[in-house]
């Protein structure tokens, strides 16, 4: 699938989004009139990014976010409880939005080949991308509890890629030397390198395309069998 076709087919608009955000934590919200919420938690949450951005989210005030947001302090109280528990609806979000995505694609499409699970993440990862470059710099100042949570959705996705091939060294497709577990950990970072540092593949004009074929190519060839393991 290419990036324009899945963009079309699974990429929410805002209102989507947050609509999906209100959804999955409406009984924490004391403003349940889901247009009006969904309007202030666009605000909070794309301030949120900003802030964080230029100063880091351990530094920012609930006051600086009040003022960026336009939101007042009792207006973000209908919200939030603190910023903690901020970030902790922000990383549960992603983590449930993420896989919410990867098993429609899935039941639209069929089993995951490596290639086809590459693309999407990365795809999801572009749509996302002030979500991923929060919860992936942030992950150090989160709660014990809360790094916990996002240690468990990194393996999540390392489980899927562990699957697929475990599934490859069955058929014969893979290097049966090539431990499944820490080829599915190697590949992980590659996720990474997409939404920290897409400014460097803009500049670069490498596009999201030319970046997930070239990830594949120089995945799958490390994982070609040996001459003699297909002697085996």
């Amino acid at each position: 699938m290419r990036y324009n076709e899945f963009c079309k087919k699974y990429k929410p608009t805002s209102k989507q989004l947050f609509g999906e955000f209100f959804n999955l934590f409406k009984d924490e919200f004391s403003i349940k009139n889901q247009r009006l919420a969904v309007e202030k938690l666009e605000k909070i949450i794309n301030s949120t990014f900003e802030l964080s951005l230029y100063q880091s989210f351990a530094n920012m005030s609930l006051r600086q976010l009040s003022q960026v947001s336009g939101i007042s302090m009792g207006g973000l109280y209908a919200y939030i409880q603190n910023k903690e528990h901020l970030s902790s609806l922000i990383n549960q979000f992603l983590n449930t939005y993420v896989f919410q995505i990867i098993e429609a694609v899935e039941k639209d499409l069929g089993q995951y080949s490596l290639q086809s699970f590459i693309k999407i993440h990365v795809y999801i990862s572009d749509i996302l991308q002030p979500w991923f470059f929060f919860v992936f710099m942030e992950s150090k100042n989160m709660s014990k509890a809360h790094r916990t949570n996002a240690i468990s959705s990194e393996l999540k996705v390392e489980s899927r890629l562990l699957e697929i091939i475990k599934r490859g060294h069955k058929q014969g497709l893979y290097n049966k030397n090539l431990s499944a577990k820490t080829t599915a950990a190697l590949i992980k970072p590659l996720f990474h390198e997409w939404y920290l540092k897409r400014w460097k593949y803009r500049k670069r004009k490498i596009s999201i395309e030319q970046y997930c074929e070239n990830v594949i190519i120089f995945i799958e060839q490390g994982l070609l069998p040996q001459n003699n393991d297909l002697k085996a």
